[in-house]
């Protein structure tokens, strides 16, 4: 519960500084990326819209726009809409698999010998840490001491949060699909943001619809699991936050 105002509370500078940090290198990774160094293409456009067909840099932006309308409304209490506690879940999730991408990716290319974040330029790997690394885990911090205001049930298919992750997953992908066959007509470079959603060589199989069916199932799995523990960690911080309150009253 917030009981001081937003100028005395660090938890609001806190986010402001996360915030300031998304925007800082968020901003100066496309900067770099399309006027500068050039990291995936020699023009200008295509090294931005490779940028943002980035699940990671979406998320990013997304998280901007959250910190922004959370700081200007840090004193109001809402039950419903953007600055709830159900609403940082939503973000938590979607950072969550932010998180967990890089990690995975870092294993897929030094397995397969490809391009790695090894082979990245200076700023490219501070840029990629930044965003996909040390972003989330500050998210995850301040959810320790944010969250616990009150107890969650386990049945969250029954809350509007869980279903703007799927939202988004789902319009996500339908992106990517229409994207590269946007690009396959025009025989450019940068199709498929990652090897998992590259539709002219599936992992498995040999029907891209069957095999859009398989990453719905899995990702509709991973979030579930993902928000699953979001809530049972809600709970156990409640349960510390209720403990300590009692403590404190006898």
């Amino acid at each position: 519960m917030k009981t001081k105002p937003y100028y005395k509370n660090w938890i609001w500078y806190y986010h402001l500084i996360a915030c300031l940090l998304f925007i800082g290198f968020l901003c100066w990774g496309f900067y770099l990326s399309s006027f500068v160094e050039y990291w995936y293409s020699k023009n200008a456009f295509t090294n931005y819209d490779i940028l943002m067909s980035f699940f990671s840099v979406q998320v990013n932006i997304m998280t901007i726009v959250w910190l922004i309308i959370y700081i200007i409304n840090f004193d109001k209490k809402e039950k419903h809409g953007i600055i709830t506690d159900r609403f940082r879940m939503a973000i938590m999730n979607l950072n969550m698999l932010v998180f967990l991408i890089f990690w995975m990716g870092v294993v897929y290319y030094v397995k397969s010998g490809e391009d790695s974040i090894v082979n990245y330029g200076t700023n490219q790997i501070i840029c990629t840490i930044v965003t996909h690394l040390i972003c989330p885990i500050l998210l995850f911090i301040i959810y320790q001491f944010n969250m616990g205001n009150e107890r969650y049930e386990y049945n969250f298919y029954k809350k509007w949060d869980i279903y703007i992750v799927f939202i988004y997953a789902a319009s996500y992908l339908a992106y990517v699909y229409i994207r590269g066959e946007l690009y396959l007509q025009n025989l450019n470079t940068g199709r498929y943001p990652y090897p998992f959603v590259d539709f002219q060589n599936l992992f498995i199989g040999n029907s891209v619809w069957l095999y859009v069916l398989y990453l719905i199932m899995t990702f509709f799995v991973w979030f579930s699991l993902q928000h699953l523990w979001l809530v049972y960690n809600n709970n156990l911080i409640q349960s510390i936050k209720y403990k300590r309150f009692v403590l404190s009253i006898i």
